[in-house]
């Protein structure tokens, strides 16, 4: 064989190799952000698809021209929060950033219109109530020995006394809990602002009292459950037998409302509940503000300020001082 036959050779894997470097570069680039967040992007560019198609074929969803754009979220107005629009605007933003197009949602027409939007919807965000301390061990109060009542309440404590994120208590591993002398030791391989998974480490002390002790409710779900490796949090059926997979976030905020419901308490509970009502009894403890942000990773004051400002509003409240 002659080096001139060897060319296409050579060619043919040089497009084979460029072809796996271009598949990997994109699953590096969907690994920059959580699955849980490319499922929403992906649900939200679905609808702008769908509306598009429905409004004329001619309609190009991607690239989508800045008055498309425009046309759409002010079409949304009518049936979407303000916050869901935002996070529609995103997902095109998304979109056509990865398809390596210039993103329409920068065109100032667009932006007046949103802020058009904002202006006469408002943003007020719908905070869910935090879960205080009181809160908690009510929740954990009537559970049992059983195998949803001890996984839920081993959710519960850890996601308040660690401050979690959903995502961060469904990923954790069995391997990612160690126990010593102080309590028990989490690992956390990889958070919402943690995108570079270089790991945390958080402690969650022993509790005054058994019930509601994070080390305590631990063991009773390991002595419960029988697992010794793999996820840490797995659904439970309701014959109450245990399942292979990872929990998913979803069932974490459905559970707090659950529980949270069948005590009787009143609001809006959530997954976010556990970690705004660690900041906000922290907060209202005289915990400083410093440890209260080391402990949540938390990067702001600000933005932990944010998870507190509705909780506490009647703690060292100026107006009980007014003599009324």
């Amino acid at each position: 064989m002659d080096g001139g036959e060897l060319v296409p050779v050579v060619e043919a894997v040089a497009v084979v190799e460029l072809a796996e470097l271009e598949e990997q570069a994109r699953s590096f680039a969907r690994g920059s952000r959580a699955d849980s967040t490319w499922r929403a992007y992906d649900s939200d560019f679905a609808d702008f698809r769908t509306w598009c198609a429905n409004q004329d074929p001619a309609l190009e969803p991607l690239p989508a021209a800045p008055s498309t754009v425009a046309l759409y979220i002010t079409a949304q107005v009518e049936t979407r929060k303000p916050s869901t629009i935002r996070r529609r605007l995103a997902s095109i933003s998304v979109a056509h950033q990865v398809a390596g197009f210039l993103t329409p949602t920068a065109d100032a027409g667009v932006r007046a219109v949103w802020a058009g939007i904002r202006r006469h919807q408002g943003m007020a965000p719908r905070k869910m109530r935090a879960a205080r301390t009181k809160v908690i061990t009510a929740m954990v109060a009537p559970l049992g020995a059983g195998l949803a009542d001890a996984r839920d309440r081993t959710l519960l404590l850890f996601g308040f006394a660690g401050a979690l994120r959903r995502s961060e208590l469904v990923a954790l591993d069995v391997e990612d809990v160690s126990e010593d002398d102080g309590g028990l030791r989490l690992i956390l391989r990889k958070s919402k602002t943690d995108q570079d998974a270089e790991g945390a480490i958080r402690g969650l002390p022993y509790g005054s009292h058994p019930a509601s002790c994070p080390v305590r409710a631990w063991r009773r779900w390991l002595a419960a459950s029988g697992i010794d490796t793999g996820p840490a949090f797995r659904s439970v059926d309701r014959h109450g037998r245990l399942g292979a997979k990872r929990l998913s976030d979803r069932a974490v905020a459905d559970m707090v409302k659950r529980r949270a419901l069948a005590v009787g308490l009143d609001g809006a509970f959530a997954g976010h509940s556990l970690r705004a009502g660690f900041a906000t009894e922290g907060y209202a403890q005289g915990t400083p503000e410093l440890a209260i942000m080391r402990h949540g990773r938390w990067r702001s004051a600000s933005v932990m300020r944010g998870y507190v400002e509705e909780g506490s509003i009647w703690d060292d409240n100026a107006a009980s001082r007014l003599g009324l």
